[in-house]
């Protein structure tokens, strides 16, 4: 009977550490995949249009459109540059009300109409204070400054076009709860008659169309850059974007089927984005390089080339002559 007794305490010793074993083992896995970090970098790269194809665009994508309604300026021009610098970021917590004025009202609306939709919301009791109250949740993100020059075939002008963030989410979960609280809010927002009779309507997002939204819209990603695509894509649920290493890929429909690939750089931002068919011919590329970098690389090239020469006339020298 003891003996029953001692191994029954040593079984449930046994069970009770392997719980303890597979709970750690299954927290340290949880808190590695959110335990992101940010690779943003002070510098300006330089985005260079390398690559387009007016007809296959108009066949495939949109008769009616051409790459300057994706990025601004002459984008529908081969050899056409923009110029992106990033001047510096801070950690910063943002809640629902600071969520759905800068991701979303601001991708929609224009000043203007914010304004008095602003306005009207705080009339029917939805100001920053009752809607932080209600959608409780607090995001953590690197926030960056970056100056941006549209792109352009002539020079650069002195001053950027316009300045905007770019954001890396810290837990790349949090967009999930983001985009439910943002159609929850605003399926009540539509409801309301004075926005109705304003003539203004919210939209509602699914999981993919958000994401093509943050893809144009300064989306930046921590690393390890393959966890947090692949965390992104599946927490949101999106049925028609995959991830493979710093790679998304989302397959559109416009006049015919095409995917977007999109790559992030060692950064963390945009590095290139290419648009194919369906047999991957591309029709639309941008490219980008880091102007730093270049310096760099011509410094190393210079330095290497003064050291092959030093080397070649100390040989030459020692030589024995004949």
């Amino acid at each position: 009977m003891m003996l029953f007794k001692y191994k029954n305490k040593i079984s449930l010793l046994s069970l009770s550490l392997l719980g303890i074993l597979i709970f750690g083992m299954l927290s340290t896995t949880v808190s590695a995949s959110l335990n992101y970090q940010t690779t943003l970098v002070k510098g300006t790269e330089i985005f260079t249009v390398d690559q387009y194809d007016d007809v296959g665009w108009k066949t495939m994508v949109n008769l009616n459109s051409t790459p300057s309604d994706w990025f601004e300026g002459d984008t529908n021009f081969t050899g056409a540059q923009s110029k992106v610098t990033i001047k510096g970021w801070n950690d910063v917590t943002w809640e629902t009300y600071d969520v759905f004025i800068s991701l979303f009202m601001a991708e929609h609306f224009n000043f203007s109409d914010i304004i008095i939709l602003l306005g009207i919301m705080d009339t029917l009791g939805y100001n920053e204070t009752t809607i932080n109250a209600n959608y409780t949740n607090s995001y953590n993100l690197w926030y960056g400054l970056r100056a941006v020059w549209n792109f352009t075939i002539t020079d650069f002008e002195d001053q950027p076009s316009y300045n905007d963030g770019v954001r890396i989410f810290k837990n790349p979960l949090d967009l999930k709860a983001i985009l439910d609280d943002y159609n929850t809010l605003v399926m009540e927002l539509n409801g309301k008659i004075p926005i109705q009779f304003a003539g203004y309507n919210f939209p509602i997002l699914n999981a993919d169309e958000f994401l093509w939204q943050l893809a144009f819209d300064g989306l930046a990603i921590g690393k390890p850059q393959s966890e947090y695509l692949i965390d992104l894509i599946n927490e949101l649920g999106c049925e028609n974007v995959t991830a493979s290493g710093s790679t998304l890929t989302i397959n559109r429909h416009g006049e015919t089927d095409y995917t977007v690939v999109i790559s992030y750089g060692e950064k963390g931002t945009l590095s290139s984005l290419s648009v194919k068919d369906v047999d991957e011919n591309i029709v639309f590329r941008i490219v980008s390089t880091n102007s730093e970098w270049i310096f760099y690389i011509i410094l190393i090239v210079i330095a290497v080339c003064g050291v092959i020469l030093v080397a070649y006339i100390i040989i030459k020298k020692r030589k024995p002559k004949i």
